[in-house]
């Protein structure tokens, strides 16, 4: 998959947990304003879907391609969820402004999408320090190297705990940056099931296609070898396994965090 498409998945996958972050906001501030804010949020979705999609299909390539999986219906919801989830996030910042909602936790809107789109990008960085022959690599296409970084995440609170001697630092904001760079991780190994020159258009094609396996295999760690044939579950398997780590990081700072803070 190319890094086009890492990047506008991930942006996506960023921009609507970005918004059920204020919706959690709103719902802390005042419940019922969590109706109001719902409009706000659809509206931006549905607006920016109804006008940027046709556009996109428009502009799409390879529309004519007789070797589809499916219909054209599946190109459309690819484009309708990477619209949706943009419009939506512009619905609920438009909403913060105006009601003046403070926003739970404490790391902006850029900060956070750069981290997410760092974990997107990393896996590929076996080629800049292994070379191209060893792409692929299982320790970078994997949750392994990823875990490193939520032990030294773990590791540091902990240390944090003790030192403090209590538990309220388990709201620390190490928890959400761990959680959004793990998504992005995972984003890059789901996407990998890919072949590298699908357009990000053409994702939902494949996807949806059971026949459709991984375009290369995973390079081997000394006995460990994963077949081309299994590498389209390798990948998916360790990329589910990052997001159970990220939702429980997310968890663990949402059920600790104290007060509400203004996002900048």
């Amino acid at each position: 998959m190319n890094k086009l498409s890492h990047l506008m998945f991930a942006i996506s996958l960023f921009v609507g947990i970005y918004s059920l972050i204020y919706a959690f906001s709103v719902w802390r501030s005042a419940v019922g304003q969590l109706m109001e804010f719902g409009g706000y949020y659809l509206a931006g979705g549905a607006v920016l879907t109804f006008v940027a999609v046709p556009i996109l299909y428009w502009r799409a390539p390879n529309k004519n391609v007789s070797d589809r999986t499916t219909s054209n219906k599946s190109s459309i919801g690819a484009m309708s969820f990477i619209t949706f989830s943009i419009g939506s996030l512009c619905g609920a910042v438009i909403y913060q402004y105006i009601s003046g909602v403070p926003i739970i936790g404490n790391i902006s809107i850029f900060i956070g999408m750069l981290i997410m789109i760092t974990g997107a990008l990393m896996p590929d960085w076996d080629i800049t320090l292994l070379g191209i022959s060893r792409h692929r690599n299982l320790i970078f296409h994997s949750f392994l190297l990823p875990l490193l970084v939520v032990m030294g995440t773990l590791v540091n609170v902990a240390v944090s705990i003790i030192v403090f001697s209590t538990y309220a630092i388990g709201a620390s904001v190490e928890y959400y940056i761990t959680a959004l760079f793990l998504i992005g991780y995972a984003s890059h190994l789901y996407l990998d099931v890919f072949p590298s020159d699908a357009s990000p258009l053409e994702i939902l094609w494949r996807a949806v296609d059971p026949y459709d396996d991984a375009p290369t295999g995973i390079k081997s760690l000394g006995p460990i070898k994963i077949t081309k044939r299994s590498a389209k579950g390798w990948l998916v398997g360790n990329a589910t396994v990052l997001v159970i780590l990220a939702l429980s990081l997310l968890a663990l700072y949402f059920v600790n965090v104290g007060e509400l803070t203004v996002v900048p």
